[in-house]
């Protein structure tokens, strides 16, 4: 990135000892504004020198940092009514949090907010083309990438949490006593000033002070809590303007629409001015004078007025404002986020029920294995032990069916993704509060989805060890109905230990499993997706390396030998 031009050296001066004495008032302030300019200049270059060069070593690396994903997720409950996105069941299943924390390399808070927003909402072609466009424009242009980094690093300040809240929500009303606070502090200010000269004005500014510290103390707990959003938005507005002020051969849209904001921008700034700061962030000396210009002139409160209408007035507008900066972090970051891998791709979106990866990886396991599936108008039984890998993959597709229709990409070789939302059941536990068992639970989640697949939408649903909370007779027969009712017209992924399934459902199921394999009486997996039913039973083989009596082992071969046919 370009080095800011260097000042002139007559801006460069310092006061030394041989130096004139400054006795004439109009020569010291010649000299020390050039002086505190120069300081405010060289703290902010240094300042800006140093985000730099941590955003350099940032780039195509994961960021650990504390995430609070309850500020994070706030813009996205705020704005998802009626969209389509990924329900908070689903997003939980997959760990979602797990992977938005690998992709979150944003500088501020409105860049995570709106890149969460992003993840869980689905979005057509035409958004997600542009999406991958803007990718590879910060992947290729560094100056271009390192200029808006540096603006929106400004939005990661102590309070940018606010920022969103304080846009989305309604703004109060001004006080039906507006007018009066105004009177109170102009009678106040010209008693003071009279007392030089009547002193006789003494009673009635004492009055005045009493009055205005009654409004005060009255309405101070009721504006206080604006403050901090008020000046982040303050802070959005010079960031606002200085990208803006971007060259850019892109064409970018968020650019584009901040130059157009330009004027509205001054407006609001001005209207607001430097008085809006966040109270929580002043030293003590400054918190006492505020509270003598309270206690006077009612300073907070007129601040909190003038501001109050000028949100009031283009609250709409900072909204678009906070999209268009927070969009250009999202954008910004995934593209880190694609930098770091070695395997990516864009997806193939079809309306057909198809689904077809190879080299499908999860990026949450630390040595992922890849898997290839094949679905045309077909769900998929997937049967294997434990640990074979069976919930992993489940988790893997939906995660990336999910990447497809809100980043538009896929951890794989190559993907042809349906447009389908993504639904799952596979966290299941017992809600002692709520006096549900855990297969009653399990009944709820499930008669939703048969409730879904009646709307006219198409679905993925992603459901591990169906009913594997009840006697196996009826687990079975129910699986069965359950899975043939949804397979018909939806696309699912099932995993079971019941191979009984395999055979009941062939008509509208494809079978996958995981193997597992005993070798020299050690225990492995393999973590590949196989074509076709289960064949192997390792379970008693590993009862008996794992030491169990010989009874108990030749008992259960016989059983088996006994009842369940080869």
């Amino acid at each position: 990135m370009a080095e800011p031009r260097a000042l002139p050296s007559t801006q460069t001066r310092v006061i030394s000892e041989a130096s004139p004495p400054l006795s004439d008032s109009g020569m010291q302030l010649r000299v020390l504004v050039p002086l505190m300019s120069n300081t405010v200049f060289a703290k902010a270059h240094d300042r800006d020198k140093r985000r730099l060069t941590e955003l350099r070593q940032n780039w195509g690396r994961e960021i650990l940092r504390e995430r609070n994903m309850d500020v994070i997720a706030m813009y996205h409950s705020s704005v998802s009514r009626n969209r389509k996105t990924v329900d908070n069941r689903t997003w939980q299943d997959l760990g979602m949090d797990d992977l938005f924390a690998k992709i979150d390399c944003t500088t501020g808070m409105p860049g995570r907010q709106i890149l969460y927003h992003q993840m869980r909402t689905y979005v057509d072609e035409c958004v997600l083309a542009e999406r991958t466009r803007q990718y590879a424009v910060f992947k290729e242009d560094q100056n271009l990438r390192e200029q808006c980094q540096v603006l929106l690093t400004r939005l990661n300040a102590r309070g940018s949490e606010w920022l969103a809240s304080s846009l989305l929500s309604p703004f109060p009303e001004v006080p039906r006593l507006a007018p009066l606070f105004y009177l109170c502090s102009f009678l106040s200010l010209t008693c003071l000033v009279g007392i030089l000269f009547i002193q006789i004005l003494v009673i009635p500014a004492l009055i005045l002070m009493c009055t205005n510290f009654a409004i005060t103390a009255y309405y101070s707990w009721r504006i206080t809590p604006y403050f901090s959003g008020f000046a982040q938005i303050v802070t959005m507005l010079g960031v606002s303007e200085r990208l803006a002020a971007i060259a850019d051969g892109h064409s970018l849209p968020q650019l584009d629409y901040l130059r157009r904001t330009v004027p509205l921008v001054a407006r609001i700034r001005k209207r607001l001015g430097w008085l809006v700061i966040d109270r929580t962030t002043l030293p003590d000396l400054a918190e006492s004078a505020l509270a003598y210009l309270n206690m006077f002139f009612l300073f907070d409160i007129l601040v909190y007025l003038r501001s109050l209408a000028a949100l009031r007035e283009h609250q709409a507008e900072l909204v678009d404002m906070l999209e268009a900066v927070g969009s250009l972090d999202s954008s910004i970051a995934v593209a880190s986020y694609l930098q770091s891998l070695s395997c990516v791709t864009r997806p193939t979106l079809v309306e057909e029920r198809q689904l077809e990866v190879a080299g499908l990886y999860n990026p949450l396991v630390a040595a992922p294995v890849s898997n290839s599936l094949l679905l045309t108008g077909r769900s998929a039984l997937i049967t294997g032990p434990n640990m074979a890998g069976k919930t992993v993959f489940i988790r893997t597709v939906g995660m990336n069916v999910i990447l497809a229709q809100t980043l538009n990409f896929c951890l794989a070789e190559r993907a042809v993704i349906p447009r389908v939302i993504v639904r799952s059941a596979i966290r299941r536990e017992d809600d002692l509060a709520a006096g549900q068992s855990y297969f009653f639970a399990e009944i709820q989640q499930i008669l939703d989805f048969t409730r879904d697949e009646k709307d006219g939408q198409r679905y993925l649903f992603l459901i591990d060890e169906i009913f594997r909370g009840t006697n196996t007779i009826e687990r079975i027969a129910a699986s069965t109905a359950v899975l043939h009712y949804l397979g018909q017209g939806q696309i699912v992924l099932a995993t079971t230990h019941d191979v009984e399934l395999q055979a009941l459902l062939v008509e509208t199921f494809d079978m996958y499993h995981f193997n597992d394999q005993v070798v020299d009486g050690r225990y492995s997996f393999d973590y590949h997706l196989n074509a076709g039913p289960a064949q192997s039973r390792n379970a008693i083989k590993l009862l008996d390396i794992s030491g169990y009596p010989k009874c108990i082992i030749h008992e259960a071969e016989t059983l088996v030998a006994r009842n369940i046919p080869n």
